[in-house]
């Protein structure tokens, strides 16, 4: 359960990241245009917060023992959601393509002892 608190920590930093740079971005921009919907399916129409999602959820569901399974994927569903919101606003949306890169190598790290490779 140890590499879950590990990898609960990296999913927490990347959201954390996401949303410190969309804040910093909804603060520098002075539009207040309308949200635009996400894109539909699996996709947030961010390449690299989908490339990201894409690859992470692919070892959660390939590589992850079914005892922690559970729990990260609950985490994981919350962090698309926070995703979707995001990318839902333009102001947001221009900003997370830095965080989810940084949240690809996190993961990386992270679930690299359950042999998940990038």
């Amino acid at each position: 359960m140890k590499q879950a608190s590990r990898l609960t920590v990296g999913l927490a930093m990347g959201v954390v990241v996401v949303a410190l740079l969309a804040c910093k971005k909804k603060e520098e921009s002075s539009s207040t245009g309308s949200t635009g919907a996400a894109a539909s399916g699996g996709d947030i129409g961010v390449p690299e917060c989908d490339e990201y999602l894409t690859k992470y959820e692919k070892c959660l569901n390939e590589k992850v023992p079914a005892v922690a399974r559970p729990a990260m994927q609950d985490a994981f569903k919350k962090q698309r959601e926070t995703y979707k919101t995001l990318a839902s606003n333009p102001a947001t949306k221009s900003g997370m393509a830095t965080g989810c890169k940084q949240a690809l190598e996190t993961a990386k790290t992270a679930m690299s002892s359950y042999g998940c490779t990038w």
